[in-house]
């Protein structure tokens, strides 16, 4: 199957896969075998030969086995650059869903002395239907074969693990972190599916009296806004405030922004900022505009509902990664709000050097707590403020004119 099958199931201005060409590697040949949490959870076995990857989607993933057939359905060529492809296809999109390398490494044909000789006899085999392969990876290792069935009109194969020192009846699946990036599938981990919420109040954190150094936590800066909660239901766009004020026609920008996030249904929390030419917070400039001011940003934090998933009961480091995956690249004005792990007291001083309101600390594990003031969330402020509202003011005494005292709310 040629790359042109590949190309044509794709929008490449949708989804973040590579385009690729046909081209070939250095050194040894290549494989990788992806996790893919498409409408059903599989594994992409994928080999290169001649400038591209021939691929199989096994749906119960290899076996170390070699009692056990996995079968194996070949699908379309996908180009060299796949090998290291991790991400989030969008939805709506051919393949949607996440993306790991579970496992990567070279390869070699059973038999051959220089990489010409064996591309010659897997090029043979491959059109014969039965692939005898070596494998060097980080989790399959040893020698495997490829054999093509009758079913299926010569789509359907097996994967099979031949008799060698690497074979083993242990489950090598359960092995669930990425070769590359260490981390795992998360949505998959949790597939029931929930409605999108129309509304709920924002996780608040707790003041504390200075800032602190702490495993398992992160750290953030303060920024020095409105809190806003957008609700993205595909076209439907919904900007709140905490106390769910609707801000579309405040910030008609922002609402235009999200709407390149519109093939999701998506719940971000964060806070609304006008940055001055430095990058800093000006909250008397968002403050005191009529108008939404020409500097807005949509500083977003969190991640609280993704396409059928509420998130809110996902520990924030994951939430956090879903979240720079769908920000890797973001619209105007749709900022990421990024943290440091573990060394608050260090960012606590940079946000005081500039001039900044303090910083959150955020504990890694922590859920998120709607409408709760949560001590797994501590804010530290380099400033202490306290906004209160003129109601009145009281008649002068003494040598004291035009007034005597103000009279506040808070």
């Amino acid at each position: 199957m040629s790359l042109a099958t590949y190309r044509k199931k794709r929008r490449f201005d949708a989804t973040s896969e590579p385009k690729g060409k046909k081209k070939s590697s250095r050194g040894a040949l290549k494989f990788v075998v992806q996790k893919h949490a498409a409408s059903h959870l599989h594994f992409d076995f994928r080999l290169e030969l001649d400038g591209a990857l021939k691929s199989w989607a096994v749906p119960k993933g290899p076996s170390m086995d070699p009692s056990v057939k996995r079968l194996a359905v070949h699908v379309e060529d996908h180009p060299l650059d796949y090998l290291k492809f991790e991400g989030m296809i969008p939805p709506g999109e051919y393949g949607a869903g996440e993306v790991i390398v579970w496992d990567i490494g070279t390869y070699e044909a059973e038999r051959g002395e220089t990489r010409k000789e064996q591309e010659k006899i897997l090029r043979e085999e491959y059109k014969k239907g039965h692939l005898k392969i070596v494998l060097h990876g980080e989790k399959l290792n040893g020698s495997f074969a490829l054999v093509r069935t009758k079913q299926g009109e010569g789509k359907q194969w097996l994967l099979i693990k031949h008799r060698d020192d690497f074979a083993s009846k242990e489950d090598v699946t359960k092995n669930t972190e990425s070769a590359l990036s260490r981390r795992r599938l998360l949505l998959p981990a949790r597939p029931r599916k929930s409605e999108m919420p129309a509304f709920f109040k924002p996780m608040l954190a707790t003041l504390t009296d200075k800032a602190f150094d702490r495993a398992g936590w992160t750290f953030e800066l303060k920024w020095d806004g409105y809190r806003g909660l957008a609700f993205v239901d595909h076209k439907d766009i919904k900007l709140y405030s905490r106390n769910e004020n609707l801000f579309n026609n405040r910030f008609p920008s922002i609402v235009r922004a999200l709407q390149a996030f519109s093939k999701h249904q998506l719940v971000f929390d964060g806070e609304l900022v006008a940055l001055d030419k430095k990058g800093r917070p000006d909250f008397q400039t968002l403050q005191n505009s009529e108008r939404e001011p020409v500097n807005i940003a949509y500083m977003i934090f969190d991640l609280l509902y993704l396409d059928g998933q509420d998130l809110r009961g996902y520990p924030l480091s994951e939430r956090r990664e879903l979240l720079a995956q769908l920000l890797k690249t973001p619209p105007d004005r749709i900022l990421y709000s990024d943290s440091v792990d573990t060394k608050g007291k260090k960012l606590f001083t940079a946000g005081k050097k500039r001039g900044l309101e303090g910083i959150i600390g955020k504990s890694l594990d922590s859920t998120y707590t709607a409408g709760v003031r949560s001590e797994s969330w501590l804010k530290m402020k380099t400033v202490s403020r306290q906004e209160a509202v003129i109601a009145g003011f009281t008649e002068p005494r003494g040598s004291r004119k035009k007034f005597g005292a103000l009279v506040l709310g808070v």
